[in-house]
């Protein structure tokens, strides 16, 4: 798809988004610096000045006629800033300028490097500064913006409104004078010393670098076992309209839920059937929160373009709004900074102490399977007793379907997810050790999810009550009852050790047979409790 143009990306900016200012941020970064310290000759003033003319530009952007000349005009507003700070701080130059920005008339005289400019005190660095600065405008400008940010001839001409070999001619003039100026110091060529100079001032990672520190750390046994609503939860808390974990796990069903994969003995058993990132709990969370999602999913070969959405996750950042993706390990986790304009990533995520500051857009997710979820526009959501209802449907649903399948993946369900849970639990002492020890890891890992899920059913009940209020509330709170019951059984059980602890030599037929008896008993409570959801439902006939 072809990057916005400048007019579509003002067009956005003026309706309301900020995400697209950013983008024209980067795309003119360089140009706006390298016009401002040829115009101030202090590479901190430039900076200052650059920064100061996007922000001017960003508050009268209303005041451009025609947004495809953005680039013609954000040219206009970094003289005028420049300008400013020539009177302010240099009078003696702004006077003999008489408010000319013309490039074939703006003079500056008595421009040289100071003290601060030295690079690295080296002489021939400061000769080179020294010499650049000593060029009449017309060539110092399109040479500094050539060299500082790597420009093309093309987008210098661009930027400055100028034809192409016009631009082509100036930066080659300038590059001539340049080399009769240092001819003493004899350097063979010119323009890699020239670059050199100019690429110890490029702007800092600072200036391109953005990071929402707002973002909350991830982790394991924080009580947000469920990746994807944790890693939602952390996205939307630097926003406006901030959900919290348990309202993300309510609304989607999944505190409510079970699973159990176990497809065929190619298959086995998926560690997925824990997961929340599917399609049924997205939209279910898209409608009671109003948050509208953007998904990419890239599977096989197609997953090496991820590259490709590192513009999106820039202009995303940018606009205050996290991006969730999978890490290396299939985890959820959140991308909440980038570097140099999105092509490294800063991630948070379950997994963060194993993963570097930043990486490459490149490595985002596992090498085969990435999956990146952008928060798009928020639309009006459902009433809270709109949404609490929704939720009771999901649960009830979720338990009585039995088999189905939400992607490629078939599951089961509810209650018979828990019996074919058991069955397989039954049948370990006969596998293969290497099989054994799958089962024993997807069942460690699927109680955690159970046991971390109906936590977050009392509380999501508990509000869902006061919401319904009337009979239908005292029935959420005979449900809430029921399930603090049930994460009692599996407190109790979890203490213990090796039981629901993984595979390994500590997952004795013993600590089987105690794993049964509390799954067993579990799917008594969960009985208990969907009946009380599903009489709650009946004293709501009119809630949509």
């Amino acid at each position: 798809m072809a990057d916005p143009t400048d007019g579509e990306l003002v067009g956005l900016t003026r309706g309301g988004a900020r995400e697209p200012f950013g983008t024209l941020v980067a795309r003119y970064q360089g140009h706006v610096y390298g016009l401002a310290y040829s115009l101030a000759g202090n590479w901190a003033e430039a900076q200052d000045i650059a920064q100061e003319a996007f922000v001017r530009a960003y508050v009268n952007l209303d005041q451009l006629r025609e947004p495809e000349r953005f680039a013609a005009w954000l040219r206009r507003v970094t003289f005028s800033v420049a300008m400013n700070w020539l009177k302010a701080h240099r009078p003696d130059v702004f006077g003999q300028l008489e408010g000319r920005v013309d490039l074939d008339t703006l003079e500056v005289p008595d421009f040289r490097p100071g003290p601060a400019e030295v690079v690295e005190r080296r002489e021939l660095a400061e000769a080179v500064l020294s010499a650049v600065g000593s060029l009449p405008p017309k060539y110092r400008v399109p040479l500094t913006m050539f060299h500082l940010d790597g420009l093309s001839y093309q987008k210098v001409a661009d930027f400055l409104d100028i034809p192409l070999g016009t631009a082509k001619s100036l930066i080659h003039r300038a590059r001539a004078k340049l080399k009769e100026a240092l001819y003493p110091y004899a350097a063979p060529e010119l323009g890699p010393v020239v670059q050199e100079v100019f690429n110890e001032h490029k702007l800092p990672e600072e200036f391109a670098r953005k990071v929402l520190e707002n973002v909350p750390t991830l982790g394991w046994g924080t009580g947000r076992e469920c990746t994807f609503a944790g890693a939602l939860e952390a996205a939307l808390a630097p926003t406006a309209h901030p959900y919290t974990y348990t309202d993300i796990m309510g609304f989607s069903g999944l505190a409510f839920r079970v699973r159990w994969h176990h497809e065929n003995d190619e298959a086995r058993w998926c560690g997925s059937c824990a997961v929340g990132e599917m399609p049924e709990e997205i939209e279910a969370v898209q409608r009671a929160t109003g948050w509208q999602f953007r998904i990419e999913v890239l599977f096989g070969d197609d997953a090496t373009n991820v590259g490709r959405l590192a513009p999106d996750i820039a202009a995303s950042i940018n606009g205050d709004r996290p991006v969730l993706a999978y890490d290396k390990w299939l985890n959820m986790g959140v991308v909440y900074g980038y570097e140099e304009g999105g092509e490294r990533l800063l991630v948070r995520s379950y997994s963060s102490d194993d993963l570097p500051p930043s990486f490459p857009a490149s490595e985002l997710g596992a090498p085969h399977h990435r999956l990146i979820i952008f928060l798009s526009e928020r639309i009006e959501p459902l009433a809270p007793r709109a949404a609490a209802a929704e939720a009771l449907r999901i649960a009830v649903r979720n338990w009585q379907r039995e088999r189905f399948a939400p992607i490629p993946v078939e599951y089961w369900y509810g209650k018979a997810a828990l019996e074919h849970w058991l069955a397989d639990i039954g049948e370990a002492e006969d596998l293969p050790e290497d099989d054994r020890g799958k089962l024993g890891r997807v069942t460690w890992w699927n109680f955690a999810a159970m046991h971390d899920a109906r936590k977050a059913a009392v509380t999501f009940l508990g509000e869902g009550a006061e919401a319904l209020g009337g009979e239908a509330a005292k029935g959420l709170g005979r449900t809430a009852d029921i399930y603090a019951e049930e994460v009692k059984l599996f407190d109790a059980v979890a203490a213990e050790p090796h039981v629901f602890g993984g595979a390994g030599a500590g997952w004795t037929a013993e600590v089987r047979r105690r794993e049964r008896e509390t799954l067993s008993r579990a799917i008594e409570l969960e009985e208990k409790a969907i009946a009380e959801i599903e009489r709650a439902l009946e004293q709501l006939p009119v809630i949509g």
